[in-house]
């Protein structure tokens, strides 16, 4: 019998070490690029495209719980092909246009509500800075729903900034209060509206450089955080260390960050300093959550999620019917457990 090589056992322990992170990683990478899955379709005869012609290059949607009325948020897609994110290249010379917020009804009939500004006089012109826009949230005045506060998330060149908006229902307009930005709101994706003033805002990645925030995203760090700007305007970090927050929501005391890398929702409890507390996770890996939306009557949430990001890269690129009909997507809704910090999902909606 040969003697016992104790030095290749423990060779090939430290290797099984170092190797087993690696795997994991390569593991949830290829489930969420789709590599060797196959996707049903779930409940797509019964939906129907709209805004066909009148839509284009939307990235956040909001439905308003008194009205049923749809809030976008939508920008010029032939100046966006690129802007997978906004470290990316934006084609400035196709540009063409301002981006334009829309208010939707059921019936599939929209208007622009026009962005304006009030001069030292009081006279009201229209919104003079620049406006590319991201994901937003709407803050309901509790007296009176039918005033509400808006901000969006506004990529302006040079650095990145948060756009705040008054506006009536029923109005064709809404008036600007303020935009604010901060070296902590580096590269903000979502907000969470707290009051009319106080908000939340996921930060997807640290870098903004375009080679670093694809090494940053395809090695899955946790370079993403979370940032509070209270009611006095002062901003501080409110999370730091996860990967790739995207949408950001709540119910009650409870917040909801999704983490695309992750790729998970989070639970998160808001501490008296206003930083975020985890208290636990709900894991899909063959999908990558973008948007969050809560019912405010249950607690629900409604997450968009993205089933082949490979080809959904190609779309952004190329955003044609050929492309999206390979991209697939998925709805789900997420329903918080009574015994546990997690979530039953559901699969409303799947678009393979």
């Amino acid at each position: 019998m040969a003697p016992f090589n104790y030095a290749k056992v423990l060779m090939a322990l430290a290797l099984a070490v170092v190797l087993s992170p690696l795997i994991k990683q390569a593991k949830t990478s290829l489930e969420m690029i789709g590599f060797g899955r196959t996707y049903f379709n779930v409940n797509t005869t019964s939906c129907r495209q709209i805004g066909h012609g009148v839509l284009q290059g939307c990235e956040d949607i909001i439905v308003d719980p008194h009205t049923g009325l749809a809030y976008l948020a939508c920008g010029n897609l032939a100046a966006r092909q690129r802007w997978l994110t906004p470290g990316d290249a934006y084609d400035v010379s196709r540009e063409t246009e301002m981006d334009r917020v829309y208010v939707m009804r059921e019936d599939d009939t929209y208007n622009v509500i026009q962005l304006l500004e009030e001069t030292a006089v009081g006279t009201l012109i229209p919104f003079s800075q620049s406006l590319r826009l991201h994901g937003f949230d709407i803050h309901w005045d509790p007296a009176n729903p039918q005033h509400m506060t808006f901000m969006f998330v506004n990529h302006q060149p040079g650095h990145a900034a948060v756009s705040i908006f008054t506006y009536a229902h029923g109005a064709n307009y809404m008036v600007h209060v303020e935009t604010v930005a901060t070296d902590l709101l580096h590269s903000p994706n979502n907000i969470l509206a707290m009051s009319q003033r106080a908000f939340y805002a996921t930060n997807d990645i640290k870098f903004d450089h375009h080679i670093m925030r694809t090494l940053s995203t395809n090695m899955r760090l946790a370079h993403g955080s979370v940032v509070y700007r209270n009611e006095t305007g002062s901003f501080s970090v409110a999370l730091a260390g996860i990967r790739y927050p995207n949408g950001i929501a709540r119910y009650k005391s409870q917040i909801y960050v999704a983490s695309c890398s992750d790729p998970s929702v989070h639970i998160y409890r808001a501490n008296a300093d206003n930083s975020l507390e985890l208290q636990g996770r709900t894991i899909f890996p063959d999908s990558i959550p973008d948007n969050l939306f809560v019912d405010p009557q249950n607690g629900q949430i409604y997450a968009t999620t993205f089933l082949k990001s490979r080809e959904t890269h190609k779309l952004f690129h190329n955003p044609s019917l050929e492309t999206s009909r390979i991209a697939g997507t998925r709805i789900l809704r997420l329903t918080l457990r009574n015994d546990a910090p997690s979530f039953d999902i559901e699969s409303l909606l799947v678009d393979s």
